[in-house]
């Protein structure tokens, strides 16, 4: 103990000089650059004072940095009761007990995207007991998913990116949340149709289009579908929406010429047809999806509208409107003078597919109803047009 102490004053004012380090060795020998103490030995250590919390709490004004052995804190409420080494930093006492284990986030793993699906992978953070999933940065309200380190996510829309959240835990806490960022793949029908449509043999007025695109609906899943009707200048604001520009056009059976109706006036005002009898489905050369919108494009058949309605589980005109579909009561045209009605209040979209020669069939929807049915040719039906 002497010759200790003999040499921490031999080190500290040799020559004359005040050093600022100090080293307690019994081996001899300079402190480490980096250090200001430095204690070395190979069967003793360091220990600093040892106290109760209130002892502890009682210490006025610590500096930040002050460390201290607390014998009976409890760590962060969690039920850790017994000694840990505490640390006042910022105002506050910081415990580390050998219960708890600090969690660093997790890590983003590799991702696996779909059009409609995305797997979430993350890998596993040490000291972890569980994983907490969201797809907002709120942990209290984020999904517990146990010890996985994978999440399917599906319906999800093509094209489209998605973030979300994920927090490690354990019964000391949690970790800041890894933020998870993965686009969906393209849409396989893309997302807009810009259609420039020239007034002549199917058009009634020249104008630009912008049809929105969907695909993955119930009943026909690998179809592509236009999410307004033909000729329309924008997709319906509500299931009633009674105006113009969300109706667009209207056509007879198995013809290709397509009518436009402000309310008052009908375009073109000339060619009405009152009478059509003939054994025909809607042949292709006068599809006017198909001219209109390219090659694959056409007009539904009679089963695809009765799956759709059947796989929706469609009863009434709720059920197409609140689809991605956007289908609502845009009206008909009477089959003797193509004379408007029941814009708002019903809806009519025509299948490519005849019930006889003097019938076409036709999906009708109302706030009561939905179906597939049948009428006379003769009557102007709305089109919603899709793509194989």
């Amino acid at each position: 103990m002497k010759k200790l102490s003999l040499f921490i004053l031999l080190l500290l004012f040799s020559n004359g000089t005040l050093f600022s380090q100090v080293a307690i060795n019994i081996d001899g020998g300079p402190a480490d650059n980096s250090a200001m103490l430095d204690i070395k030995s190979t069967d003793r250590g360091l220990l600093p004072p040892r106290m109760t919390h209130a002892e502890l709490n009682a210490i006025v004004n610590p500096a930040d940095g002050l460390v201290v052995y607390c014998t009976d804190c409890v760590l962060n409420g969690m039920g850790f009761s017994g000694g840990g080494l505490s640390m006042f930093i910022t105002g506050t006492w910081y415990t580390l007990n050998a219960n708890c284990m600090s969690l660093l986030s997790p890590v983003a793993g590799t991702h696996i995207a779909s059009q409609d699906q995305i797997i979430w992978n993350w890998n596993a953070v040490p000291w972890a007991t569980g994983y907490r999933w969201s797809a907002t940065n709120d942990y209290t309200s984020a999904t517990n998913m146990g010890t996985v380190t994978t999440n399917t996510e599906t319906g999800l829309t093509c094209n489209t990116a998605y973030t979300r959240y994920v927090w490690a835990y354990n019964g000391c806490g949690h970790s800041a949340p890894v933020s998870l960022t993965q686009p969906t793949w393209s849409c396989p029908c893309g997302s807009i149709l810009t259609i420039n449509h020239v007034a002549g043999v199917v058009a009634p007025v020249s104008k630009t289009v912008n049809y929105g695109i969907v695909t993955n609906i119930p009943g026909v899943p690998s179809k592509c579908w236009i999410t307004s009707n033909l000729g329309a200048d924008q997709q319906a604001t509500a299931v009633n929406d009674a105006t113009e520009p969300s109706a667009g056009w209207y056509w007879q059976f198995n013809r290709k010429q397509g009518y436009k109706h402000d309310g008052t006036t009908l375009t073109p005002g000339n060619t009405w047809i009152s009478s059509i009898n003939e054994n025909s489905d809607w042949t292709q050369d006068n599809d006017p999806c198909t001219i209109e919108l390219g090659t694959g494009w056409r007009i539904p058949t009679s089963s695809e509208w009765s799956s759709v309605i059947v796989s929706g589980s469609w009863t009434d005109w709720n059920g197409p409107w609140n689809s991605v579909l956007k289908i609502h009561a845009a009206g008909c045209l009477d089959s003797n003078y193509g004379m408007l009605y029941g814009r708002g209040s019903l809806g009519a979209y025509y299948s490519s597919t005849q019930q006889n020669n003097s019938s076409g069939r036709y999906l009708g929807l109302n706030s009561l109803m939905i179906e597939v049915s049948y009428a006379s040719k003769e009557y102007g039906w709305s089109q919603r047009c899709l793509r194989d």
